[in-house]
């Protein structure tokens, strides 16, 4: 039964990597180079091509995102399968989460030399421009710190 569920999780996180790989490729056909209003005072579209990491760290140091990136892949898939008996749903989706979203910018970079950034929120919030792979990654590591807190309250009302 384990198994099914794994199969699950791999559907969904071909699926978001899709999605993720098919907006980079219209926001290059349809936005290379310029930017659209789509809510006003909100949220534009914006294409940005990142050499770096978050926030532009390490720009231009793409071979080594690329290697950073297929061992922290390897290990997340490592893990998942290796104690997929002991991991929780909500570890499970943490886990593919930032899965998807380190592949779908490993693709980027592997084929483009850069990750292709659209998502801008600057009329709010000064704030890097970035993607559905980045929101991702993001929403995965927030679930894990989330759990593992939850985890360690656990413990300590054990004690």
């Amino acid at each position: 039964m384990k198994n099914k569920k794994i199969n699950w999780w791999i559907i969904l996180t071909l699926i978001i990597l899709l999605i993720d790989q098919i907006t980079k490729v219209l926001i290059i056909k349809y936005l290379y180079n310029s930017s659209t209003v789509l809510i006003p005072n909100i949220l534009n579209l914006t294409y940005v091509e990142n050499t770096g990491a978050a926030f532009g760290i390490g720009s231009n140091s793409t071979i080594m995102f690329v290697i950073v990136n297929i061992i922290i892949i390897g290990l997340i898939t490592y893990f998942i399968y290796a104690k997929k008996e002991d991991i929780s749903n909500s570890m499970l989706l943490s886990l593919h989460l930032v899965l998807v979203g380190g592949i779908g910018n490993l693709i980027d970079r592997i084929l483009r030399g850069f990750v292709v950034d659209y998502i801008d929120i600057n009329p709010i919030f000064k704030f890097p421009v970035f993607n559905i792979a980045d929101v991702c990654i993001t929403i995965g590591c927030i679930i894990i710190v989330i759990q593992l807190l939850i985890n360690v309250i656990k413990e300590r009302k054990k004690l």
